[in-house]
């Protein structure tokens, strides 16, 4: 592990507690210290696990084409699901980071052809997750993790509507099919529409890049949707593919939504176009971000490092696999400035967490 164990935190006097750019400035300083002698992108252990999950959402997908009895076709495209999900968290996320590779052209040929074998929008991804996720976190009507197009409350700065009631338990529904409405529907919407949200417009495509979005989008149908229909009976290719998309759709919400849509984040009231962060950057995502079960090596090994949430979005264009090892310093700084360091022990606990605020937000507001 790339850690120097001298880093050690600088003695309260030293700090200007509460100065948001003395925060920010400190955990950047210690963080490169404590990577020293690492290469922040390209670590070996990281490229390694990316061609095993290559292997295995690639070997998924042969599988369920050849294996035979519907049961195992459904086991296999299962499988392809959370293969797909992995490579969503460990190769699709990190590429479009920069963080997988060193330069930029890597990252970016790494970057394209993960979101073609996903099917997603690679331009229309990174502007709603760089420029409105990152930068407006958790906050109503700009950060579209929290848009759901209506049908669900995940802030108690979005308006009440009574269709929300029982929303903790139709959620589950929805999450279901998630991946297929976005890469089906929402980003062609999008496309055409340039639109995100009701404020801020995407910037226009240029012709390579709407070049890239209409072929990604036909390899993508003709290999994933098309193909299995031509190599299994209708009615298996059907049931594998709702398989596959299900179980993908289930597994992006379980990890992204235990990050910013539980009980211990905050969710601030948007102030101006586009809104002011009161408390400054960095203090923000320490008041919207939490973490999740960064003790189980399964689920920082699958989630891509995303369990450490605080740290991804403190330090994005780190490789994922630091996250574990700078955690220690992040909340060791964010205590000495007396900000939160959200942290939920186990998946589990996050999960009760997001369905408990599903069903508060759920409830009528007392004074509507």
């Amino acid at each position: 592990m790339c850690v120097d164990k001298s880093v050690r935190p600088c003695g309260p006097e030293r700090i200007a507690f509460g100065a948001e750019g003395d925060f920010l400035r400190t955990v950047r300083a210690r963080v490169h210290e404590a990577l020293q002698g690492c290469a922040a992108r390209g670590n070996p252990r990281q490229l390694r696990k990316a061609a095993f999950i290559t292997v295995w959402f690639l070997g998924s997908f042969a599988l369920m084409l050849a294996v035979g009895p519907l049961w195992l076709e459904l086991l296999m495209a299962a499988s392809w699901g959370l293969a797909a999900s992995a490579v969503g968290f460990n190769i699709f996320h990190d590429a479009n980071h920069g963080a997988m590779l060193p330069g930029t052209r890597a990252n970016l040929v790494i970057a394209v052809a993960a979101s073609t074998v996903l099917g997603a929008s690679r331009y229309l991804w990174n502007f709603k997750h760089h420029v409105l996720h990152h930068r407006f976190t958790n906050i109503q009507g700009w950060d579209d993790d929290l848009e759901t197009r209506g049908f669900l409350r995940l802030s108690p700065e979005q308006a009440w509507k009574p269709r929300y009631r029982g929303q903790h338990v139709f959620v589950f529904v929805l999450y279901a099919i998630n991946a297929i409405e976005m890469v089906f529907v929402k980003d062609w919407v999008q496309f055409f529409t340039l639109r995100i949200n009701p404020h801020q417009r995407i910037p226009p495509m240029t012709g390579p890049q709407k070049l890239e979005f209409i072929l990604s989008k036909l390899v993508y149908l003709a290999i994933f949707v098309a193909l299995p229909f031509l190599l299994l009976p209708p009615l298996h290719a059907i049931l594998c593919l709702l398989a596959y998309q299900v179980m993908l759709g289930l597994s992006l919400a379980f990890v992204f939504s235990m990050a910013h849509q539980v009980e211990a984040v905050a969710f601030p009231a948007p102030q101006g176009a586009p809104p002011r962060i009161a408390d400054g950057w960095a203090a923000h995502q320490m008041r919207t971000t939490a973490n999740f079960a960064t003790g189980s090596r399964a689920w920082t090994w699958f989630s891509g490092g995303l369990n450490h949430q605080i740290e991804h979005h403190l330090f994005p264009a780190i490789g994922h696999g630091h996250y574990a090892a700078i955690a220690p310093v992040v909340r060791r700084t964010a205590a000495e400035f007396g900000l939160p360091y959200h942290h939920y022990a186990t998946w589990g606990g996050a999960i009760s967490s997001h369905v408990r605020l599903l069903r508060r937000l759920a409830a009528r507001p007392q004074h509507s």
